[in-house]
C-alpha cells in the first residue's frame, strides 16, 4: 500500500475469525486497512483471498505482539509513518488464549505470552503509534474486550487478567488523551464462533452461535458511530 489520502485502519490479529471479517468489510467500505498478525502465513492467505474476491488486498504486518519489544514496535510506527503516511483508527483485535484451567494450574510461559499479547504488546503498540493518531483529527483506539471472562472469572487466568487489564487500560487512557484525543473506545462485540471460543468450549458447534462476520459490521458500525 502507498501513501492513503483514504482512512487508514490497523487490526490486530486480522488473520483470525473477527479481524480477517473487519479486514474485508473494512476493504468493502473503501476504508484502507493494515492487517496485524504473527502468523505470516495466514496473512498471506487472507491477502490473496480479498484480492481475488474484494479487488484490493490489505497492507501485511506480520508482527508478534508476544514476542516483540519496544523497538519493534518504534519500528512499526516508523514503517507505517514512512510507507503509508496516517492511521485513523487502531483496534486492538488480537487475543491469545490456550485453554480453560485454574490459575494454580497455568503455566509461567503461558501467563507471560498471554499477558504480553494481551496487554502489554497492545500499550506498547498503542503508544508507539499516538504520534500518528493524533495527527488523524479523528484518531480512535479500540479495544475489543471479551466480558464474559470478567463476570465469571473461574479458570480464564491469564487471559482474564489481560481483559481486565485491557478495560482499565482503555479508561485510563480515555482520561489522560482528553479532548485532544485520539479517542478510546472499549467494545465487546458479543459472542461469535472462533478457535478461541472453541479451545474454551470444545462441543460447541458454529450453527449454533452468530458468525464473526456478523459481529465484525456490528463492531465497524459501533466504532464509526462512537457507541461503546
Amino acid at each position: 500500500m502507498s501513501k492513503s489520502t483514504r482512512p487508514v485502519w490497523l487490526v490486530t490479529g486480522a488473520a483470525g475469525a473477527l479481524g480477517a471479517a473487519m479486514v474485508k468489510q473494512l476493504l468493502e467500505s473503501g476504508r484502507d486497512c493494515i492487517a496485524l498478525d504473527r502468523n505470516a502465513r495466514a496473512l498471506d492467505k487472507l491477502h490473496d483471498g480479498l484480492a481475488g474476491e474484494v479487488g484490493c488486498a490489505p497492507a501485511l504486518l506480520p508482527f508478534d505482539l508476544a514476542g516483540a519489544g519496544p523497538d519493534d514496535y518504534q519500528n512499526v510506527a516508523e514503517q507505517i509513518g514512512t510507507s503509508i503516511g496516517r492511521l485513523d483508527v487502531l483496534v486492538h483485535n488480537a487475543a491469545d488464549f490456550v485453554a480453560l484451567r485454574p490459575l494454580e494450574h497455568q503455566p509461567a510461559d503461558e501467563w507471560f505470552k498471554l499477558l504480553q499479547a494481551g496487554l502489554t504488546g497492545p500499550m506498547l503498540l498503542t503508544s508507539a503509534l499516538l504520534p500518528l493518531l493524533r495527527e488523524s483529527g479523528q484518531g480512535r483506539i479500540v479495544f475489543v474486550a471479551d466480558r464474559h471472562c470478567l463476570e465469571r472469572p473461574a479458570n480464564w487466568g491469564a487471559y482474564g487478567v489481560a481483559q481486565a487489564g485491557r478495560e482499565w487500560m482503555s479508561r485510563a487512557l480515555a482520561a489522560e488523551l482528553g479532548p485532544r484525543g485520539p479517542r478510546v473506545m472499549d467494545i465487546d462485540p458479543g459472542p461469535f464462533y472462533s478457535p478461541l471460543r472453541a479451545a474454551a468450549w470444545p462441543a460447541i458447534e458454529p450453527e449454533g452461535m452468530p458468525a464473526a462476520a456478523q459481529r465484525a459490521g456490528k463492531l465497524i458500525e459501533s466504532i464509526d458511530q462512537g457507541v461503546q
